[in-house]
């Protein structure tokens, strides 16, 4: 990977012990909201690569980089390693033989599972305050749209009436099919299907999922050809992408033009689905803005708003492939 090379061969600067270490791009991107600077020793080198990063570019950039080597990290002498528990070649065995403490995490299946995570890396690193204002902070950007209406379960966020209460308030089927359909169509052709945390922020947004309209699972490959037929009414989308990739967007939004009136594509890069955590924040708001009800004309909006794929360093693989 260019981007990596280039920052592979420029000297890091020392990790300094006794200090926390994250080998995951994704609990960097917690870090990044509820850590005291000062706390951290490393994170993953692939936080300081724009094409894999989902924690601020500008922030990762701060500390030095590691990799997920238990060489590496016991020379490094930390304090606590922060750690995806699929991490490759027995990496965290290694670390806890050597008498590291690691603290390892697996992919959240759920919103929910998502939130859990935030309150367990805030507890371990000491920093229950903070991961609570992100758990309210994204709470608030997942509580359901109000164009659902309200219905049994729905309302605003309850108060903290017991210990580490759900800020979500539940989901409810009543006007499901009312709803504008929408799909996410990630790098690969590849769809978010029901019992993805995509799923349930396409649901927390306003929109039904249209995966299943066309016999998707989980994830799966849509066609091109079977989306022409049958689209949903707005597409969220990678807005750039490497080689040969770069070439498969630039051909989509060549056909999809031909949707014009039909259906609308809404720039949504892949970053915002490497990881859930924080970046489902972002996410929510892109998800929201393109609600049929909240679209405007202008520059860039309207029914079909332009999207150039861009041919850029190569991308890594999504947070499933990366060892959370």
């Amino acid at each position: 990977m260019l981007a990596f090379s280039m920052t592979a061969c420029t000297p890091q600067p020392a990790i300094a012990p006794q200090k926390i270490i994250s080998t995951n791009p994704c609990l960097d991107s917690i870090l990044a909201e509820i850590a005291d600077p000062a706390q951290i020793g490393a994170v993953s080198r692939w936080s300081q690569d724009e094409a894999s990063a989902s924690a601020p570019l500008a922030w990762a950039r701060r500390f030095p980089a590691i990799s997920d080597a238990a060489e590496e990290i016991i020379l490094a002498r930390p304090r606590l390693v922060l750690s995806g528990n699929l991490a490759s070649s027995g990496t965290n065995a290694a670390l806890a033989k050597a008498g590291v403490k690691v603290v390892a995490f697996g992919v959240p299946a759920t919103v929910e599972e998502s939130l859990a995570q935030v309150r367990a890396v805030a507890l371990a690193i000491g920093r229950v305050e903070a991961g609570e204002r992100l758990v309210k902070r994204m709470g608030d950007a997942l509580t359901p749209s109000p164009l659902q209406g309200r219905g049994p379960g729905r309302g605003a966020v309850r108060p903290a009436s017991k210990p580490n209460p759900s800020p979500l308030p539940a989901l409810s089927p009543e006007g499901e099919r009312e709803k504008p359909t929408a799909l996410i169509w990630q790098a690969g052709g590849f769809v978010a299907g029901a019992g993805t945390v995509q799923d349930e922020m396409l649901a927390r947004a306003g929109f039904r999922n249209a995966s299943a309209t066309y016999g998707l699972k989980q994830w799966d490959v849509l066609p091109l050809e079977v989306l022409i037929q049958s689209p949903p009414e707005v597409i969220f989308m990678p807005v750039k992408a490497s080689g040969e990739e770069g070439r498969s967007i630039a051909m989509r939004e060549r056909l999809t033009a031909r949707l014009k009136g039909r259906t609308r594509t809404v720039p949504f890069p892949d970053r915002l689905l490497f990881c859930a955590g924080p970046t489902m924040v972002d996410a929510m708001g892109v998800m929201r803005d393109a609600l049929p009800s909240r679209v405007r004309e202008g520059p860039g909006v309207g029914p079909f708003p332009s999207i150039t794929a861009r041919i850029d360093p190569p991308l890594t693989p999504p947070a499933g492939g990366r060892g959370i």
